[in-house]
């Protein structure tokens, strides 16, 4: 018979696996330095921009953890979802607002505002001009590319997360598979954890002969 590799290597599953990161929780949360959105009721959008994959939903999804509110994610398919309304309360969260049409995005900022509201958002275009126009006070955030000692710490609360004891981080990735990763990769942190799930699954597989058990 033999012994999963990933729990031979100490690791409960890949740690850039789909089931590791979704939904992610605090001990895999890495703080880039955004301050907390305002509390509820402040008439604002706080509005987080960044391209796909630059981990905008990871800190909207990670606030609202922090301050619950009901939460509205507008789809790329079907395209006739992206009309449903969405959620009006004094604190409520968002994801690709970007793509809600703009008739929808109109009547939800001009009602949040007149409640008073407070909208904390993922978007990859800047929402400033239709939230300012409905009464609400814009705060923005950008997220770029992560540098290498944020793919670092991502890395290690990854690992962290899915040991299976409180020993040492399991040494499942090498410097120069990190910096090979960061480079091709260009800073996109999604696509950085993809790369990385395959270099730590080839990593498990090249010792599975030592770990076989009869």
């Amino acid at each position: 018979m033999f012994i999963d590799r990933y729990q031979a290597a100490g690791l409960r599953c890949n740690p850039f696996a789909f089931e590791a990161l979704a939904p992610a929780d605090a001990a895999q949360f890495v703080d880039r330095g955004l301050p907390a959105p305002p509390p509820p009721g402040s008439a604002t959008l706080v509005q987080v921009i960044g391209d796909k994959g630059a981990g905008k939903t990871t800190h909207v999804m990670m606030w609202r953890r922090q301050a619950p509110g009901p939460y509205h994610y507008v789809p790329r398919d079907p395209r006739r979802d992206r009309w449903i309304a969405p959620p009006v309360a004094p604190l409520v969260y968002g994801d690709e607002l970007d793509r809600m049409p703009w008739t929808v995005r109109r009547r939800w900022f001009r009602r949040l505002a007149q409640i008073g509201a407070t909208v904390v958002a993922g978007t990859h275009r800047d929402l400033t001009a239709p939230a300012q126009r409905a009464g609400l006070r814009v705060v923005t955030h950008h997220l770029g590319p992560v540098d290498r000692a944020t793919l670092d710490a991502v890395i290690d609360c990854r690992l962290r997360a899915v040991s299976l004891s409180s020993r040492p981080v399991p040494d499942v990735l090498r410097e120069s598979d990190v910096a090979d990763v960061h480079e091709r990769s260009g800073g996109n942190l999604r696509e950085a954890e993809r790369l990385l799930h395959e270099v730590v699954a080839e990593r498990v597989r090249e010792d599975e002969p030592q770990r076989r058990v009869s």
